[in-house]
């Protein structure tokens, strides 16, 4: 026999089954049974795992409940974007001071006044305490997502008189509580936490006044535990509206309208310039009017009425005028900025970057200009840099009369008298809100005697 037979008997003996005894001072110890394992605790226990036959749930976000954001790349703080006219959203860092009273602030009244000065930076905001399910996603901001949701989801009853189903079938006969639909905004990153609650106060303030959700969508409360705020789901803007009207067959008759037609855009311009005026009438500024930030909500007729959203870029100025540092950033589109802005964002202008009521009536100008030809009035240039050197020169009406929808533009005409005092390019030389509201009736009311259809 081989010398190396011993070696292969130990080397099987070493492959014997446990229970066996060992055959070898090297052997393996023994595993021990079952029964002599100690008893996990109850909290090491593992969960039990649910069926994969079972359905899904879509679980309920209640006000305390955390919840998991969308994962997006976090933004880097204190930077000041480039003015791209090409971006929707440029990032603007606005850490300013506000020094001596606007041009053409109004005086608020004694309780507006009480109810500004009663918002300080500790104050809470509205909160909201129901629950709700997050669907899908309805559009992306520079600091938020905005949500479809569905409120007070109550589970699916089974009616007691109906024999059980199997867990993979639908439940017969089931009936649901009636659900409201809300719009939720989440912030994007954790940067955008306090820009969410700021907004979040200041709706707060805006909306303990009467008439504040004639010209804003509804706002119904912040929930803390997901730094998110709620509102009226509304889905279709301006922006979206206007761009679709640019697709009616044109004719001869329609030519000099606004694309969106004449008496619909009397009554836009009207509606938006009363919004912008209560808003100046209680000491806020928006500081991104723009058409993406009105929603359109259908009436009782066909008539749209406009809201304003989205006030993460807003402030709001105290009675006294007195000054008050903006810590947050906010974010704009540089289409609808007022020259006077853009040149406090140019590299090498020291100058800060702060809007103001005369911007805010700029930027409404340029938004209804929007409505009227259906584009940026700059959609001509062909590079960014082109595009944000006309916004610069403060001439949008110039740049419009360039574009293929020139004729609803032309000089003399109610589109043009009814813009031009808001679309002045100094801003001393910008009419005021309420001297504004005044001024654009003559045209509009003209424009109605003469007939809608020929322009005015």
């Amino acid at each position: 026999m081989p010398e190396d037979t011993p070696q292969d008997t130990a080397s099987k003996q070493r492959w014997l089954p446990l229970t066996s005894p060992p055959t070898s001072p090297v052997a393996l110890p023994m595993r021990p049974a079952l029964a002599e394992l100690p008893a996990l605790p109850l909290n090491q226990r593992p969960q039990p795992t649910a069926s994969k036959t079972l359905p899904a749930e879509v679980p309920v976000v209640g006000a305390n409940q955390p919840l998991t954001p969308p994962s997006t790349p976090p933004k880097p703080e204190n930077i000041r974007a480039s003015a791209s006219a090409d971006g929707i959203e440029a990032i603007l860092s606005i850490n300013v001071n506000l020094g001596a009273k606007p041009f053409g602030m109004p005086e608020l009244k004694a309780d507006q006044a009480s109810k500004r000065e009663a918002l300080g930076p500790d104050t809470a905001p509205k909160p909201y305490t129901g629950e709700y399910q997050l669907r899908e996603e309805l559009g992306r901001g520079a600091w938020s997502t905005v949500y479809r949701a569905v409120e007070n989801v109550e589970p699916l009853k089974q009616l007691t008189n109906l024999p059980p189903t199997p867990p993979t079938s639908p439940t017969a006969g089931a009936t649901s509580s009636s659900k409201k639909v809300l719009a939720v905004k989440k912030p994007s990153s954790r940067q955008a936490h306090k820009i969410l609650e700021k907004e979040a106060k200041i709706l707060t303030y805006i909306h303990s006044h009467a008439n504040a959700s004639t010209y804003l969508v509804p706002f119904h409360g912040f929930d803390s535990a997901q730094h998110s705020i709620m509102f009226d789901a509304v889905p279709l803007s301006l922006e979206t509206h206007a761009k679709a009207a640019t697709r009616r067959p044109l004719s001869t008759k329609t030519m000099f309208d606004p694309v969106v037609g004449a008496e619909e855009w009397a009554g836009l311009a009207e509606s938006l310039i009363d919004g912008l005026a209560f808003l100046h009438s209680v000491g806020c500024v928006h500081g991104d009017i723009k058409p993406a930030n009105i929603l359109l909500r259908p009436g009782s007729s066909r008539a749209l009425t406009p809201l304003y959203c989205d006030f993460s870029s807003s402030h709001t100025i105290s009675s006294t005028g007195e000054e008050q540092e903006v810590e947050e950033v906010s974010a704009v589109t540089t289409e609808y900025l007022s020259p006077e802005l853009l040149e406090a964002l140019s590299p090498r202008n020291t100058d800060r970057a702060v809007a103001t009521y005369a911007s805010d009536v700029f930027a409404l100008g340029v938004t209804l200009l929007f409505a009227a030809i259906g584009d940026s009035p700059y959609a001509g240039a062909r590079m960014a840099s082109q595009k944000l050197g006309m916004a610069k020169e403060g001439l949008p009406f110039e740049f419009a009369r360039r574009g293929e929808q020139a004729s609803r533009v032309m000089k003399g005409r109610a589109v043009e008298k009814a813009l031009k005092g808001a679309l002045a390019r100094e801003a001393v030389k910008r009419a005021a809100v309420a001297k504004w509201r005044d001024e654009i009736r003559e045209p509009l009311k003209s424009w109605e005697e003469g007939g809608w259809a020929r322009g005015g």
